[in-house]
């Protein structure tokens, strides 16, 4: 995650300016940016544009029940939060 802090910023500082006040190396950044995405990513990329459709087809009225039912009915699964009911 940090790592992706410094990727959507190298824009404005220095790479290795970031890095060192994160305490990262930059060369595990470079490392982490020539890694190929892995599959839970692909997957949760995925998983979210369902759920952003859901919601913008509910013209933003939808919670996480709400939006959980048609994940469901798409063969989609996402698994509750962690101290939410149901």
């Amino acid at each position: 995650m940090k790592f992706g802090f410094v990727d959507e910023h190298r824009n404005i500082w220095p790479v290795r300016v970031m890095c060192a006040a994160l305490g990262l190396s930059a060369s595990g950044y470079y490392a982490w940016r020539s890694r190929p995405e892995s599959r839970r990513a692909r997957n949760n990329r995925a998983l979210l544009a369902d759920i952003r459709q859901i919601h913008a087809e509910s013209s933003g009225t939808y919670g996480s029940p709400r939006v959980h039912a048609p994940l469901r009915h798409r063969g989609r699964r996402a698994l509750a939060a962690a101290g939410s009911s149901g």
